[in-house]
């Protein structure tokens, strides 16, 4: 098997458990290394550190999958792993039919994203090494789930720069085009070729509960970069009288309003425009609302685009907090590792004094507890959002 050795003062970090090695901290190669092959990593002076797999094309260029000796990777570690975050979902009483089963990181299982929704499981490979083990993650699904189908979610990024081969479609018994869960008390259709990530926004789950409690009969909502309405559905459940929904997709806007009919609602205003442009129309008019929910995707692929990803944010909130009445609850997200909660924090701040608004935070929610997080691995933190009332 290929062995490596990391540069002095790298075996720290690994030995505390952080799973990733960047490319320039390998000091050498037992021989040159071919891309997806599992590998022994060793410090400098040669003692074992864990076992991994090599992408030497990546900047991560190793990512760990166990830290024991005794523990080699094999197709029987990988299917250990995954009834592992399976019990552990189990643990979690989660009140719907659809969760995560496995995080990537999060679950030990680094490259491999799994999705449930009812019947069926989505599953992503975003790494080249974890696709070496597609069959033996696609025969431990059938055999834990017994599901009716399970679908393959192509990732573009990582064919991009994994060089992953394109692959999307059912591969295993058959998937139709939508499917419906249950969160809580509402439904949902899910598009899981056509939808966002494996089909829906699992990891706001804690958010669209959180947000009932802030909704009472007869507010006016604002649900900005709605996607298929999650938030909105919810405000609308408890009563608000009037919920705008506002998206740049026609077919998220489409999929919305067949839940809102689904779920025996009525009266969402769905709203296809671009998220800027609108809550500046909306401030021009005057327009006010109790609760203001802020969810767009990822501004910061990398550390590089953080600068304009947080003049982003401050114009967001800038126009949040102007739209937002007196008494009233403003919700700002990041689903980016690389825009932390502090960032959040200090754009609301800047965006408060530019518009002369005094607000209190009261909450802060993170993904939901079946998209975990490693505590000496800060990157599987994604998902942060800032709730604030604007006093």
């Amino acid at each position: 098997m290929l062995q490596i050795r990391v540069k002095p003062g790298i075996e720290d970090r690994i030995r505390g458990f952080f799973p990733w090695i960047y490319r320039p901290e390998i000091a050498s190669y037992s021989r040159k290394p071919k891309k997806g092959e599992l590998v022994v990593v060793r410090d400098f002076g040669g003692k074992f550190l864990g076992y991994g797999y090599i992408n030497p094309d990546v900047s991560i260029a190793v990512r760990i999958l166990s830290f024991d000796k005794k523990e080699p990777i094999t197709p029987s570690l990988i299917k250990k792993r995954i009834l592992e975050a399976y019990n552990y979902r189990k643990r979690l009483y989660i009140n719907s039919n659809a969760f995560r089963l496995v995080h990537s990181e999060g679950d030990l299982l680094p490259g491999l994203i799994v999705d449930v929704y009812g019947e069926y499981a989505v599953v992503e490979f975003t790494t080249y090494g974890m696709t070496r083990f597609r069959d033996v993650v696609l025969e431990a699904l059938v055999e834990i789930l017994k599901p009716k189908g399970i679908y393959e979610k192509a990732n573009l990024t990582a064919q991009k720069v994994e060089g992953i081969d394109a692959r999307e479609g059912v591969v295993y018994g058959e998937v139709p085009e939508e499917v419906v869960i249950w969160e809580h008390d509402l439904k949902y259709l899910i598009n899981i070729p056509e939808g966002q990530k494996t089909g829906f926004f699992l990891d706001q789950r804690n958010s669209r509960r959180f947000v009932r409690s802030l909704v009472e009969p007869g507010d006016r909502c604002l649900d900005v970069f709605c996607h298929t309405g999650g938030f909105a559905l919810n405000m609308k459940k408890m009563g608000a009288e009037r919920v705008v929904a506002v998206d740049l997709s026609e077919l998220a806007l489409e999929v919305g309003k067949r839940n809102e009919e689904l779920n025996g609602l009525s009266g969402i205003e769905w709203v296809q425009a671009n998220a800027f442009d609108y809550l500046r129309e909306l401030d021009t008019k005057g327009e006010k609302f109790d609760v203001v929910v802020i969810d767009p995707p990822s501004f910061a692929k990398n550390k590089h685009a953080v600068p304009n990803a947080l003049r982003g944010y401050k114009e967001l909130c800038v126009r949040g907090l102007k739209v937002t009445k007196s008494g009233g609850y403003l919700a700002v997200f990041s689903c980016s590792f690389h825009i932390t909660e502090q960032h959040l924090l200090e754009v609301l701040t800047e965006a408060s004094y530019d518009v002369r608004r005094q607000v209190r935070v009261v909450a802060k929610t993170f993904q939901d507890k079946d998209h975990p997080w490693i505590l000496q691995m800060p990157n599987t933190l994604y998902l942060k959002g800032v709730w604030v009332e604007v006093v």
